[in-house]
């Protein structure tokens, strides 16, 4: 897998290369952490995450979810599991089991689908109820799309969810690119 996820970086860092600093600390995270590592949650050193923005299209909106631990709204996503073969398969797994939804569409910037449309790094502030330490997500985010808004199944993490409009998205800083994020809304909405 580790070989994969260093080949989809690569194609990332292709159409993004003005992010080839900001990615650097992943970069050396992959280049020497075990494979056996990478995605282990119980690495302290920071180990690989999957989420996805997932966008109602005739709404025109995103789901959030608010985490019990984090106590804020985020977006649906987290860590892989060994059975997990990409990390685009993580994000998938992670939508239904958070969410319930099943049916969504991935669109990307690429013709590979596995290639995220963003990848961000962020500290994970020490969890009390599980006595976690501080660590680093290496989060590789996809973009999910669902016709109109569903019905949402929450799971153990989350105890409640809003719909929410593309500003709000940025409002709430989940640092994502405002302008690839509008790019990918506006051709899913041209379809």
């Amino acid at each position: 897998m580790k070989e994969r996820i260093v080949k989809e970086v690569e194609e990332y860092l292709q159409m993004f290369p003005e992010e080839t600093k900001k990615l650097e600390r992943l970069n050396n995270f992959l280049r020497t952490t075990p494979e056996d590592k990478i995605g282990d949650w119980n690495y302290f050193e920071g180990h690989l995450v999957s989420s996805a923005f997932v966008y109602a299209k005739k709404e025109q909106k995103f789901l959030v979810l608010y985490h019990k631990d984090f106590q804020t709204y985020v977006y649906p996503g987290g860590h892989m599991d060994k059975e997990d073969a990409t990390p685009l398969e993580t994000a998938k797994r992670e939508v239904k089991e958070e969410t319930g939804i099943t049916k969504v569409q991935e669109y990307s910037f690429g013709e590979d689908k596995e290639v995220p449309i963003d990848i961000n790094i962020h500290t994970i502030a020490y969890n009390e109820r599980l006595n976690l330490p501080s660590h680093l997500h290496f989060d590789f985010r996809y973009f999910f799309v669902i016709e109109k808004i569903e019905e949402v199944t929450l799971d153990h993490e989350s105890r409640d969810y809003q719909w929410i409009e593309v500003g709000e998205l940025f409002n709430r800083h989940f640092n994502i690119d405002k302008e690839k994020l509008e790019k990918l809304i506006s051709e899913v909405n041209e379809v």
